[in-house]
């Protein structure tokens, strides 16, 4: 009976609403966003390789190892964000040729930092080191492996555009969609990670998750 799959779809199922849960009320405080998104992932990641279960146990240890670590990068990204908002309004409406040159360089910028801001939470969820060795692992991870930081930022586009047009979407994101969304690109950064993680020494093998 626990090997059929209409069981585990509903486990998986479970376990997903769980974190959506878990993942939204971490992120009502604000401050602490940055470190409910590195949990999301790591349990994401984790479940990949070690099967569904431990949700809470999971989010909260990674929660607490992360949060040090990642809340001074999610209040500077947050204040990126604002800068990079009225720059692009400012250029947008100062016009002629040096405005336009400015608001393309200010559109590369924010650009870079949405590709660079993917993959820095699964890093430090998933990685130990300094901040800023995480931080220049996260930019060549996702320069250095393109074709996975195309596929994530694709499928995170359509989710956000779907989502600004769709209030069922909406709805969607509220119940379940959030977590969905990390465990979707969860895929494919444990591609990426598992070329760079000794498996022995890594908490996918920790016995008691086993």
């Amino acid at each position: 009976m626990s090997n059929s799959p209409v069981i585990a779809f509903l486990n998986k199922m479970t376990d997903l609403i769980l974190l959506n849960i878990l993942w939204i009320l971490c992120c009502l405080p604000v401050v602490t966003a940055g470190a409910a998104t590195c949990a999301a992932y790591y349990v994401s990641i984790t479940s990949i390789r070690c099967g569904d279960g431990y949700v809470i146990k999971r989010f909260f240890s990674s929660f607490k190892s992360s949060f040090a670590a990642i809340t001074p990068i999610w209040l500077g990204m947050m204040a990126a964000c604002f800068v990079l908002a009225v720059d692009l309004f400012f250029w947008n409406r100062f016009g002629g040729f040096f405005g336009k040159m400015m608001l393309m360089i200010s559109i590369v910028i924010a650009i870079f930092l949405w590709i660079w801001s993917l993959w820095i939470f699964p890093v430090f969820a998933k990685f130990e080191g300094k901040r800023k060795e995480l931080l220049l692992n996260a930019a060549r991870f996702a320069v250095g492996y393109l074709p996975y930081t195309g596929i994530v930022l694709v499928i995170t586009g359509v989710v956000v555009y779907v989502n600004l047009v769709s209030l069922v979407a909406n709805s969607i994101m509220i119940f379940i969609g959030f977590a969905l969304l990390i465990y979707v690109n969860s895929f494919f950064f444990y591609r990426v990670f598992m070329n760079h993680i000794d498996e022995r020494y890594d908490d996918f093998d920790t016995p008691e998750e086993g």
